[in-house]
Protein backbone atom coordinates (compact mmCIF):
# COMPACT_ATOMS: atom_id res chain seq x y z
CA UNK A 1 0.00 0.00 0.00
CA UNK A 2 1.23 3.48 -0.88
CA UNK A 3 -0.03 6.23 1.42
CA UNK A 4 1.26 9.80 1.22
CA UNK A 5 -0.20 12.63 3.30
CA UNK A 6 -0.83 15.78 1.25
CA UNK A 7 -2.90 18.95 1.63
CA UNK A 8 -3.22 21.25 4.62
CA UNK A 9 -2.31 18.62 7.23
CA UNK A 10 0.97 17.97 5.45
CA UNK A 11 1.53 21.74 5.32
CA UNK A 12 0.89 21.96 9.07
CA UNK A 13 3.26 19.05 9.70
CA UNK A 14 6.15 20.93 8.05
CA UNK A 15 5.36 24.48 9.10
CA UNK A 16 3.39 24.19 12.35
CA UNK A 17 1.90 27.45 13.60
CA UNK A 18 3.44 29.51 10.81
CA UNK A 19 1.01 27.89 8.37
CA UNK A 20 -1.95 30.23 8.67
CA UNK A 21 -4.84 27.95 7.73
CA UNK A 22 -6.32 25.41 10.11
CA UNK A 23 -6.74 21.98 8.48
CA UNK A 24 -10.35 20.86 8.24
CA UNK A 25 -9.86 17.57 6.44
CA UNK A 26 -7.22 14.94 5.74
CA UNK A 27 -6.00 14.18 2.23
CA UNK A 28 -3.87 11.34 0.94
CA UNK A 29 -2.53 10.03 -2.29
CA UNK A 30 -3.28 6.43 -1.44
CA UNK A 31 -3.75 3.14 -3.27
CA UNK A 32 -6.43 2.20 -0.73
CA UNK A 33 -9.30 4.02 0.95
CA UNK A 34 -8.56 5.40 4.43
CA UNK A 35 -11.32 5.89 6.98
CA UNK A 36 -12.00 9.53 7.72
CA UNK A 37 -9.79 10.80 4.90
CA UNK A 38 -10.13 11.87 1.28
CA UNK A 39 -7.99 9.66 -0.93
CA UNK A 40 -6.90 9.80 -4.55
CA UNK A 41 -4.72 7.55 -6.66
CA UNK A 42 -3.82 7.19 -10.30
CA UNK A 43 -1.68 4.42 -11.80
CA UNK A 44 0.74 7.00 -13.21
CA UNK A 45 1.77 7.85 -9.64
CA UNK A 46 3.29 4.36 -9.30
CA UNK A 47 6.39 5.57 -11.14
CA UNK A 48 7.13 8.42 -8.72
CA UNK A 49 9.38 7.91 -5.69
CA UNK A 50 8.32 10.20 -2.85
CA UNK A 51 11.12 12.10 -1.15
CA UNK A 52 9.90 11.42 2.40
CA UNK A 53 8.23 8.29 3.71
CA UNK A 54 4.49 8.80 4.15
CA UNK A 55 4.26 12.57 3.73
CA UNK A 56 4.79 14.91 0.80
CA UNK A 57 7.72 17.30 1.28
CA UNK A 58 7.27 21.09 0.90
CA UNK A 59 8.57 21.03 -2.69
CA UNK A 60 6.24 18.13 -3.52
CA UNK A 61 3.33 19.98 -1.93
CA UNK A 62 4.26 23.04 -3.98
CA UNK A 63 4.32 20.96 -7.16
CA UNK A 64 0.90 19.50 -6.36
CA UNK A 65 -0.55 22.97 -5.70
CA UNK A 66 0.89 24.40 -8.91
CA UNK A 67 -0.44 21.47 -10.94
CA UNK A 68 -3.97 22.18 -9.67
CA UNK A 69 -3.91 25.88 -10.50
CA UNK A 70 -4.90 25.66 -14.16
CA UNK A 71 -8.44 24.34 -13.61
CA UNK A 72 -11.19 26.21 -11.79
CA UNK A 73 -13.54 24.34 -9.46
CA UNK A 74 -14.93 27.19 -7.39
CA UNK A 75 -13.43 30.25 -5.75
CA UNK A 76 -12.75 28.69 -2.36
CA UNK A 77 -10.76 25.76 -3.67
CA UNK A 78 -8.85 27.72 -6.31
CA UNK A 79 -7.83 30.57 -4.03
CA UNK A 80 -6.83 28.07 -1.34
CA UNK A 81 -4.38 26.49 -3.78
CA UNK A 82 -3.04 29.91 -4.75
CA UNK A 83 -2.70 30.96 -1.10
CA UNK A 84 -0.55 27.89 -0.49
CA UNK A 85 1.50 28.50 -3.64
CA UNK A 86 2.38 31.97 -2.34
CA UNK A 87 3.03 30.69 1.18
CA UNK A 88 5.50 28.09 -0.08
CA UNK A 89 7.20 30.56 -2.42
CA UNK A 90 7.67 32.99 0.45
CA UNK A 91 9.06 30.20 2.63
CA UNK A 92 11.68 29.41 0.01
CA UNK A 93 10.09 26.22 -1.34
CA UNK A 94 8.95 27.55 -4.72
CA UNK A 95 10.72 24.77 -6.59
CA UNK A 96 8.79 22.59 -9.00
CA UNK A 97 9.67 18.89 -8.90
CA UNK A 98 9.63 18.20 -12.67
CA UNK A 99 9.19 14.42 -12.39
CA UNK A 100 6.07 14.85 -10.23
CA UNK A 101 4.66 17.77 -12.21
CA UNK A 102 4.98 15.82 -15.47
CA UNK A 103 2.93 13.02 -13.90
CA UNK A 104 0.27 15.20 -12.29
CA UNK A 105 -0.55 17.59 -15.12
CA UNK A 106 -1.74 14.84 -17.52
CA UNK A 107 -3.73 13.26 -14.68
CA UNK A 108 -5.67 16.48 -14.05
CA UNK A 109 -5.98 17.05 -17.78
CA UNK A 110 -7.62 13.65 -18.11
CA UNK A 111 -9.97 14.34 -15.20
CA UNK A 112 -10.87 17.97 -15.93
CA UNK A 113 -10.36 18.30 -19.68
CA UNK A 114 -7.69 19.65 -21.95
CA UNK A 115 -7.04 23.35 -21.59
CA UNK A 116 -8.22 25.55 -24.44
CA UNK A 117 -6.84 28.88 -25.55
CA UNK A 118 -7.97 30.78 -28.60
CA UNK A 119 -4.50 31.16 -30.05
CA UNK A 120 -5.60 31.18 -33.69
CA UNK A 121 -8.59 33.49 -33.30
CA UNK A 122 -9.16 37.02 -34.48
CA UNK A 123 -8.39 39.65 -31.85
CA UNK A 124 -12.11 40.12 -31.20
CA UNK A 125 -12.66 36.39 -30.63
CA UNK A 126 -9.50 35.97 -28.58
CA UNK A 127 -9.87 38.88 -26.21
CA UNK A 128 -13.59 39.50 -26.08
CA UNK A 129 -15.87 36.45 -26.43
CA UNK A 130 -19.34 37.31 -25.10
CA UNK A 131 -18.22 40.77 -23.96
CA UNK A 132 -20.14 43.96 -24.73
CA UNK A 133 -17.19 46.12 -25.64
CA UNK A 134 -17.20 49.88 -25.18
CA UNK A 135 -13.65 50.51 -26.37
CA UNK A 136 -11.31 48.86 -28.82
CA UNK A 137 -9.37 46.25 -26.85
CA UNK A 138 -5.94 47.34 -28.00
CA UNK A 139 -6.72 50.93 -27.05
CA UNK A 140 -7.45 49.75 -23.48
CA UNK A 141 -4.02 48.13 -23.52
CA UNK A 142 -2.48 51.41 -24.60
CA UNK A 143 -4.20 53.22 -21.74
CA UNK A 144 -2.38 51.13 -19.11
CA UNK A 145 0.90 50.38 -20.93
CA UNK A 146 4.08 50.82 -18.90
CA UNK A 147 5.96 52.07 -21.97
CA UNK A 148 5.08 53.85 -25.20
CA UNK A 149 3.35 50.73 -26.50
CA UNK A 150 1.89 47.61 -24.87
CA UNK A 151 4.45 44.91 -24.16
CA UNK A 152 2.41 42.18 -25.85
CA UNK A 153 3.13 43.83 -29.19
CA UNK A 154 6.83 43.10 -28.69
CA UNK A 155 6.27 39.32 -28.47
CA UNK A 156 3.85 38.81 -31.36
CA UNK A 157 4.87 36.40 -34.05
CA UNK A 158 5.85 38.15 -37.26
CA UNK A 159 2.77 39.29 -39.23
CA UNK A 160 0.39 38.09 -36.48
CA UNK A 161 -2.03 40.17 -34.42
CA UNK A 162 -2.70 37.65 -31.63
CA UNK A 163 -0.34 34.67 -31.76
CA UNK A 164 2.74 35.19 -29.63
CA UNK A 165 6.31 33.98 -29.98
CA UNK A 166 7.37 32.25 -26.78
CA UNK A 167 11.06 32.88 -27.49
CA UNK A 168 10.40 36.62 -27.64
CA UNK A 169 8.72 36.46 -24.24
CA UNK A 170 11.71 34.75 -22.65
CA UNK A 171 14.03 37.27 -24.28
CA UNK A 172 12.40 40.04 -22.25
CA UNK A 173 14.05 40.82 -18.94
CA UNK A 174 12.29 39.44 -15.88
CA UNK A 175 10.64 42.71 -14.83
CA UNK A 176 9.19 43.20 -18.30
CA UNK A 177 7.77 39.67 -18.29
CA UNK A 178 5.94 40.57 -15.09
CA UNK A 179 4.78 43.87 -16.59
CA UNK A 180 3.50 42.11 -19.70
CA UNK A 181 1.39 39.78 -17.54
CA UNK A 182 0.05 42.73 -15.56
CA UNK A 183 -0.86 44.64 -18.71
CA UNK A 184 -2.89 41.65 -19.92
CA UNK A 185 -4.63 41.33 -16.56
CA UNK A 186 -5.28 45.07 -16.18
CA UNK A 187 -6.82 45.21 -19.66
CA UNK A 188 -9.07 42.25 -18.91
CA UNK A 189 -10.10 43.67 -15.53
CA UNK A 190 -10.98 46.99 -17.13
CA UNK A 191 -12.82 45.58 -20.12
CA UNK A 192 -14.83 42.93 -18.31
CA UNK A 193 -15.48 44.45 -14.89
CA UNK A 194 -14.54 48.08 -14.35
CA UNK A 195 -15.70 49.74 -17.58
CA UNK A 196 -19.08 47.90 -17.63
CA UNK A 197 -19.60 48.95 -13.98
CA UNK A 198 -18.84 52.59 -14.86
CA UNK A 199 -15.76 52.26 -12.62
CA UNK A 200 -17.64 51.57 -9.39
CA UNK A 201 -16.48 47.93 -9.05
CA UNK A 202 -13.45 47.13 -6.92
CA UNK A 203 -10.18 47.39 -8.89
CA UNK A 204 -8.63 44.71 -6.65
CA UNK A 205 -11.62 42.42 -7.11
CA UNK A 206 -11.51 42.99 -10.86
CA UNK A 207 -7.78 42.20 -10.85
CA UNK A 208 -8.37 38.96 -8.93
CA UNK A 209 -11.10 37.93 -11.38
CA UNK A 210 -8.98 38.75 -14.42
CA UNK A 211 -5.93 36.96 -13.03
CA UNK A 212 -7.90 33.83 -12.26
CA UNK A 213 -9.51 33.83 -15.71
CA UNK A 214 -6.13 34.38 -17.38
CA UNK A 215 -4.67 31.35 -15.60
CA UNK A 216 -7.64 29.00 -15.94
CA UNK A 217 -9.48 30.04 -19.11
CA UNK A 218 -7.70 32.50 -21.37
CA UNK A 219 -4.32 30.83 -21.78
CA UNK A 220 -2.56 27.50 -21.49
CA UNK A 221 0.92 26.05 -21.35
CA UNK A 222 3.94 28.19 -20.57
CA UNK A 223 2.14 31.53 -20.06
CA UNK A 224 -0.17 30.64 -17.14
CA UNK A 225 2.61 28.46 -15.73
CA UNK A 226 4.88 31.52 -15.62
CA UNK A 227 2.17 33.44 -13.76
CA UNK A 228 1.69 30.72 -11.15
CA UNK A 229 5.43 30.21 -10.64
CA UNK A 230 5.71 33.95 -9.97
CA UNK A 231 2.52 34.28 -7.97
CA UNK A 232 4.16 35.96 -4.99
CA UNK A 233 5.03 38.82 -7.38
CA UNK A 234 1.81 38.87 -9.41
CA UNK A 235 -0.96 38.18 -6.89
CA UNK A 236 -1.76 41.91 -6.49
CA UNK A 237 -1.63 45.07 -8.63
CA UNK A 238 1.60 47.03 -8.52
CA UNK A 239 0.06 50.35 -9.59
CA UNK A 240 -3.29 52.14 -9.40
CA UNK A 241 -4.16 50.85 -12.86
CA UNK A 242 -7.69 52.26 -12.94
CA UNK A 243 -6.38 55.77 -12.24
CA UNK A 244 -3.70 55.39 -14.93
CA UNK A 245 -6.31 54.17 -17.40
CA UNK A 246 -8.60 57.11 -16.63
CA UNK A 247 -5.73 59.58 -16.97
CA UNK A 248 -5.00 58.15 -20.43
CA UNK A 249 -8.53 58.23 -21.78
CA UNK A 250 -7.28 60.11 -24.81
CA UNK A 251 -5.76 56.79 -25.95
CA UNK A 252 -9.13 55.01 -25.95
CA UNK A 253 -11.03 54.31 -29.15
CA UNK A 254 -14.79 54.08 -28.58
CA UNK A 255 -16.61 51.48 -30.64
Amino acid sequence: MTKVLIGSRAMSYWFGGSFDRKPHDTDYFSTEKIDGADTFWHPSLDSYHWLHDGIATPTELYTIKVSHAFWFHGDRKWWKHMHDVKFLQNKGYGYLVPELYDILYPIWEGLHGRKKAFLNSTPEEFFNPNVDRVYDHDSIHRSIAYYDRPLFESILKDSESVMVDQAKFWNLDYDDRLKLVREEVYATALERILIPSDYVASPRGAYNYAMRKTITSFSKGWFPKFIVLNWNELDRPDVDYMRIHQENKDRLIRL
